[in-house]
């Protein structure tokens, strides 16, 4: 009888964090310009495909939002065109025991006849300013009310 409860309790705790207010979540298709170990012409920003994977866990996990791996099905299409990372100076009082480290991807969002750059900065390595882009994506699409445009597939 304990094991048929715990089941109905994940099973409604699963289904109340994909509950998105009855809306349809927006699908978002996410890739990189640039190939792992190519360089951008300013020869610093490299995409890699940890960046690539930090992106999507980031869009992930944000309420209204999709990840999916055909672009023919997205509404959103993000294109991460830069992701780099800058060393700060060292840490309280001149000693620098880990290296501060300042990350900043860049992408360009296109759905329909809408575009836009973004950039998300953020401490460490990538996860940070990976929520950082995620967040304004989201802003972005729900300011140009593309979370309630059914069926509106991105043709870019």
């Amino acid at each position: 009888m304990g094991t048929v409860a715990a089941i109905a309790l994940c099973a409604v705790i699963s289904a109340g964090q994909a509950n998105t207010g009855g809306k349809e979540s927006v699908r978002v298709y996410v890739f990189a310009t640039t190939a792992a170990g190519e360089t951008t012409p300013d020869q610093r920003s490299i995409v890699t495909p940890a960046a690539v994977r930090e992106m999507r866990e980031a869009i992930r996990r944000k309420a209204g939002l999709s990840v999916v791996d055909d672009r023919t099905q997205a509404d959103v299409i993000v294109e991460i065109t830069g992701f780099e990372q800058q060393e700060g100076d060292g840490g309280f009082g001149g000693i620098k025991l880990t290296p501060l480290v300042t990350t900043t991807i860049r992408l360009h969002v296109t759905s329909g006849n809408h575009a836009t750059d973004l950039k998300g900065t953020g401490p460490g390595t990538g996860s940070g300013a990976a929520k950082d882009a995620a967040t304004r994506l989201l802003k972005w699409i729900v300011r140009n009310r593309l979370d309630r445009s059914p069926g509106s597939h991105a043709t870019a």
